[in-house]
């Protein structure tokens, strides 16, 4: 077990932040990182590292880790001293007005350049260079804004991982996890051992966050060079934890179990899992997914709840309206046959906000749209 503080470069005089980060088990072999609150204003993610903390402890006693464990129990200070008026506002950065999860990806035509005439057959050669190379060309970013800094050093601890865990949560909605379309198996697996029903297949060849930053230049490379290139490139997941108020102990050791029964299954860790958790898998792209956005402006209240499976022209919540002579409300329909997975806890909302996410069977997106309110 190890503990680091990292300092970050400050933006202005007296207001320095750190980076905390926690290692366990034996380095050299498989890696695991895993951080909480990105988004600042997210907050149960920063519960299940705790409790991750705690076992994971416990686990490197006992001598029963198999991998390097590395654990950001916070990973926005930046955005964690964002109030306004007690409120914390940590989704985008206030300087530059940049989303602190976006914009952080390593350019591909610098890793195809730099990376792409290394690799010969030896598939387990051709991970450790790739995973020695990413790091240097993330040593090799500027960082002149505070985002800038954040993102690198996070990146520093964590481009050369064979898992990436990233913990978010949605506004008010169902649990449910985002991984890239190429690594089916073991985002089943993931979902299956947190009991997440609704999976979220990204292609990650486009407009990528955090996770996606972590596996888009392996599938560049062997797209680039049409083979199969690397033994275990990185597999790299954001587990969206509910809703923000979602934020309980019984939630948090049981999301932090589900982590540690997924890492079980990966051999990462010596442990019986905890009981199997009946799950019926709704695996879907990105793409599938309907935003439902309001048609004008009022107070959202919903008639459905999450889990409901909708119809098409079904009325599911409806807009009270705040500027008419008299008391009216305007139903929202479905705008499709879809399962109810996410809502808006910002009940007053203007024309075009999105007030729902239906998971659907059909493609409603353009590929490389981001899901977000």
């Amino acid at each position: 077990m190890a503990f680091e503080k990292i300092k970050l470069p400050t933006a202005s005089v007296g207001n320095q932040a750190y980076i905390y980060l926690h290692r366990f088990g034996p380095s050299g072999g498989k890696k695991v990182y895993i951080q909480a609150g990105l988004h600042a204003d997210e907050h149960p993610g920063l519960l299940v590292a705790q409790h991750l903390l705690r076992h994971l402890q416990q686990l490197d006693q006992q001598g029963l880790l198999n991998a390097e464990i590395v654990l950001v129990p916070f990973a926005n200070p930046i955005g964690l001293r964002q109030r306004s008026f007690g409120h914390v506002i940590g989704r985008c950065d206030w300087h530059t007005g940049q989303n602190f999860n976006r914009n952080m990806a390593i350019n591909t035509d610098q890793v195809m350049a730099t990376l792409a005439d290394c690799f010969g057959d030896d598939l387990a050669e051709n991970d450790h260079l790739m995973r020695a190379g990413l790091k240097h060309l993330v040593r090799q970013r500027t960082d002149d804004f505070e985002i800038n800094s954040l993102h690198k050093t996070l990146l520093l601890h964590s481009i050369d991982a064979h898992y990436v865990l990233d913990l978010h949560c949605d506004d008010v909605a169902l649990p449910h996890v985002f991984y890239g379309v190429h690594q089916p198996e073991k985002g089943a697996a993931l979902a299956n051992a947190m009991g997440f029903a609704i999976c979220l297949e990204e292609d990650v060849t486009g407009t990528v966050a955090f996770d996606g930053t972590h596996t888009q230049p392996w599938v560049n490379i062997e797209k680039h060079l049409n083979r199969q290139v690397f033994s275990q490139p990185c597999f790299a997941a954001t587990l969206e934890l509910r809703g923000t108020r979602d934020v309980s102990p019984a939630l948090a050791e049981q999301d932090c179990l589900g982590i540690l029964d997924f890492l079980t299954h990966e051999s990462l860790i010596d442990r019986q899992p905890t009981a199997q958790k009946s799950v019926e898998l709704k695996r879907l792209g990105v793409d599938q997914v309907k935003m439902v956005r309001a048609s004008t402006s009022g107070i959202v209240t919903y008639r459905a709840k999450l889990g409901d499976t909708l119809t098409v022209n079904e009325p599911f919540a409806d807009l009270v309206l705040l500027d008419s002579p008299t008391t009216k409300s305007v139903p929202i329909l479905a705008p499709c046959n879809g399962y109810l997975f996410s809502t808006t806890g910002h009940y007053f909302t203007t024309k075009g906000d999105t007030i729902a996410m239906l998971a659907t069977n059909e493609l409603q997106n353009k590929a490389g749209t981001q899901l977000a309110f």
